[in-house]
């Protein structure tokens, strides 16, 4: 009896390991079908590229198409490349044009010069700033009329048209 014992148990060990062959239509997963598992590779992580920002226009461009546009809908004083100009420009005094600026005129362009005006609210006749900018030389000039007119000029002072400068000699 352990002779037939041992045949069986041979028999089904044999038989199992070729027993692939009667299952699953004949198809044999066993057999040397298998692909490769492919070995995971060190390659450098790709750098990331910083997020392209849009290019935020200058002044110069904005106030391009100002015309007709009050300063504040173009955040004017707000703008960084403006206020950093100004600040360099006019340095302590710009704190007042800021707090001054309160009554606007709408944006206009003559000849290439823009010009705004913002003037203390209540006080206009006695305290307003002109703001002309030269857009073809990229040049700036503030003329605050107050008791007398400081000028304040960024490269040099901007020819005015000739509307702009019977506006400003009747203010002064």
């Amino acid at each position: 009896m352990k002779n037939i014992l041992l045949i069986a148990v041979c028999l089904v060990a044999v038989l199992g390991c070729d027993i692939s062959k009667y299952v699953n239509g004949g198809k044999n997963d066993n057999a040397n079908t298998a692909k490769p598992t492919p070995t995971p590779t060190t390659a450098p992580a790709e750098t990331p590229k910083p997020a392209t920002t849009p290019a935020i226009p200058g002044v110069i461009s904005i106030l391009k198409k100002a015309e007709g546009k009050y300063p504040y809908e173009l955040k004017l004083l707000e703008n960084a490349e403006m206020k950093a100009r100004l600040q360099k420009l006019m340095g302590p005094d710009f704190a007042a044009l800021k707090a001054n600026w309160d009554v606007e005129s709408p944006v206009e362009i003559i000849g290439g010069v823009v010009r705004a005006s913002g003037c203390e609210q209540h006080n206009c006749g006695a305290n307003i700033y002109y703001m002309f900018v030269d857009i073809e030389n990229d040049n700036i000039n503030i003329y605050h009329v107050k008791d007398k007119t400081q000028v304040y000029s960024e490269h040099s002072k901007i020819t005015l048209p000739k509307k702009f400068a019977d506006e400003l000699a009747a203010d002064e």
